[in-house]
C-alpha cells in the first residue's frame, strides 16, 4: 500500500442509529492493533429523523463526513481505504443503501493503490460497505465471533448469526410496532402511566413519573401536539428514559416495574435470536443497559429461564467498534467481506466518486461461506 504521507491511509466507520450518530477515523495500520490509535479522530452528531419518505441516514452520513474533512486537513492526501457505516432501520425505512454508499464515496477521498483494480493508473474510490446497525453491533460485540446479541438504545433489536448461513432478526420493528425494552418504548410507558395519574385511574399512575413529565413536556393537554407530529417521535418518548429510571431508583413501584419490564422483554428478544445454528454465545449492548442492576438484573434472571445454558457475556466493543472492524476488513481483506442481504451491501469502488451506482448484489445469506 502506497502513500504520499508517512501515516498512510484511513478508515472509518460510522454508527448512524436513533439516539445519536457518531464516527471514528483511524489509520489503516494501526486498524487491527488492540486500543485506540494515536491519531484517532472520533465525532458524533445528530440522530436520524424518520419522515414521510424514510430515514435521512445519508443526510446524517453526509454531516458528519463534512466535519471530518474539516478536522483532518490532511485526509485528500492521505486516502480512505475502505468506510463502513451501520444504519438503524436499514432494511425498512432507508429507502436505498445506494445512497450510502454515494454519501461514502463522495464524501471520501480515496487512497492510492489499497483496492485491485485492472488499471493501476486509475485511483479507485474508497471500499464501501452498508450494514444494519444490528449487524454493526453484533460485530463490535462479540469481536466478530457468532453468536446472538441485542442492541438497545432507542429502540431494539437482536441479531443471531453463525455469521455464515444462519441470520435471524428479533424486533427492532420500531416504537409503533415492537422496540420492546428499548429507550423509546420506557419513556412511553413511563408517560402512559403519567397520563394514568393525572387522569385519576385507579391502577398504573405515578405521581412521581406525572411530575417528572410535566416538568419536562408542560402540561398534558399538550402532549398529543408534541408527539403525534414529530419525525423523531421515537427519540421525544426515548427522552423520558432517564426521568423513569431516576425514578425507580427513588423506590417509585411504577417506574421500577417498567424498568424491570424492560430488561424482561430484552431478554426474551435475545433468547428468541438464539435459534438452531446460532452457537450459545449472547450479549446485550446499547445505552438503555446503563440504567444498571434494577433492568440488568431483570434481564439476566429472564435470560438464565429461557436460555440456561447460553454464555452471556460482556460486550467487547461498541456498534462503533464494529463498523471500524468491517472497514478494516474490507481495506485489508476485501474478498473475505461478502454481502449478506439485507444485512450487508458492498459498494464498487471502480465506481467514478460522485456517481450513484447501486452496491454489489448480496449472495443470499443461506448460501454465503465467508464472514464479514
Amino acid at each position: 500500500m502506497s502513500s504520499s504521507t508517512p501515516g498512510g491511509p484511513w478508515v472509518v466507520g460510522l454508527d448512524v442509529g436513533g439516539s445519536g450518530s457518531r464516527l471514528l477515523a483511524r489509520r489503516l495500520r494501526d486498524a487491527t492493533r488492540p486500543g485506540a490509535g494515536a491519531d484517532d479522530v472520533v465525532l458524533s452528531g445528530r440522530p436520524v429523523a424518520i419522515g414521510p419518505t424514510g430515514s435521512d441516514a445519508a443526510d446524517v452520513v453526509r454531516d458528519l463526513l463534512d466535519r471530518l474533512r474539516a478536522a483532518l486537513p490532511a485526509l485528500p492526501a492521505d486516502g480512505v481505504a475502505a468506510a463502513a457505516v451501520g444504519a438503524t432501520g436499514l432494511a425498512s425505512l432507508v429507502r436505498d443503501p445506494a445512497e450510502l454508499h454515494a454519501a461514502l464515496r463522495t464524501g471520501l477521498p480515496p487512497a492510492e493503490g489499497v483496492a485491485t483494480d485492472d488499471d493501476p493508473s486509475v485511483r479507485p474510490g474508497p471500499r464501501t460497505a452498508v450494514a444494519a446497525d444490528a449487524l454493526t453491533a453484533h460485530l463490535g460485540a462479540l469481536s466478530a465471533r457468532p453468536g446472538a446479541v441485542v442492541a438497545v438504545g432507542t429502540g431494539a433489536i437482536a441479531l443471531g448469526t453463525d455469521l455464515r448461513t444462519v441470520w435471524h432478526r428479533v424486533d427492532g420493528w420500531g416504537h409503533l410496532l415492537g422496540d420492546l425494552g428499548s429507550g423509546s418504548w420506557v419513556g412511553a410507558e413511563g408517560l402512559r402511566a403519567a397520563v394514568a395519574a393525572h387522569d385519576g385511574r385507579d391502577s398504573g399512575g405515578s405521581t412521581a413519573l406525572l411530575a417528572a413529565a410535566v416538568a419536562r413536556f408542560g402540561p398534558v393537554p399538550s402532549w398529543p401536539g408534541q408527539l403525534y407530529t414529530r419525525p423523531d417521535r421515537a427519540q421525544v418518548l426515548a427522552s423520558f428514559t432517564p426521568d423513569v429510571a431516576a425514578a425507580a431508583r427513588a423506590d417509585d413501584p411504577v417506574a421500577r416495574q417498567v424498568v424491570a419490564g424492560a430488561g424482561t422483554h430484552l431478554a426474551t428478544t435475545l433468547a428468541a435470536a438464539l435459534v438452531d445454528g446460532v452457537p450459545p454465545l449472547a450479549a446485550a449492548t446499547g445505552g438503555v443497559l446503563g440504567i444498571g442492576p434494577l433492568l440488568t438484573d431483570a434481564f439476566r434472571a429472564r435470560l438464565a429461564v429461557l436460555r440456561p445454558h447460553v454464555e452471556l457475556v460482556d460486550p467487547a466493543g461498541t456498534p462503533l467498534d464494529g463498523a471500524l472492524h468491517l472497514a478494516a476488513r474490507l481495506a485489508a481483506e476485501p474478498g473475505s467481506v461478502v454481502g449478506h442481504g439485507p444485512w450487508l451491501t458492498l459498494g464498487d469502488p471502480a465506481a467514478p466518486p460522485g456517481t450513484t451506482a447501486p452496491p454489489t448484489a448480496p449472495q443470499d445469506p443461506t448460501t454465503a461461506e465467508e464472514t464479514p
